[in-house]
């Protein structure tokens, strides 16, 4: 009976939080700002739903962590940073460059 009460409430809270992170988004988007960290903000909001209907107590306790604005930002900057260290440094390296200098040919000759 708990796990349905929890579902009940989350779902609440999940429409609430995802209403208002809509209408944050759509302001910013009106301002011409760029809407990364709401964006993100909406996506923790989405997986805490699924989290909150699936049954669990582990799970609704991830959810709930989820809809509280200030954990939400710690889950999205934990992401962040273990997506740049694991995949930043990859896109950035080039193993096939060589460094070297080198003389334009067809600006010597005019």
């Amino acid at each position: 009976m708990l796990i349905f009460v929890t579902a009940i409430v989350g779902v609440f809270f999940v429409r609430q939080q995802g209403i208002s992170t809509f209408q944050k988004l759509t302001s910013q988007l009106q301002n011409l700002e760029t809407p990364v960290q709401t964006m993100f903000e909406g996506l923790v909001i989405l997986i805490s739903g699924i989290l909150l209907i699936t049954p669990g107590f582990f799970t609704d306790a991830l959810g709930f962590l989820g809809l509280i604005p200030f954990s939400r930002i710690i889950f999205i900057k934990l992401v962040a940073s273990y997506i740049l260290s694991r995949y930043g440094k990859r896109g950035n390296q080039n193993e096939n460059t060589i460094e070297g200098e080198f003389i334009d040919i067809d600006e010597e000759d005019k």
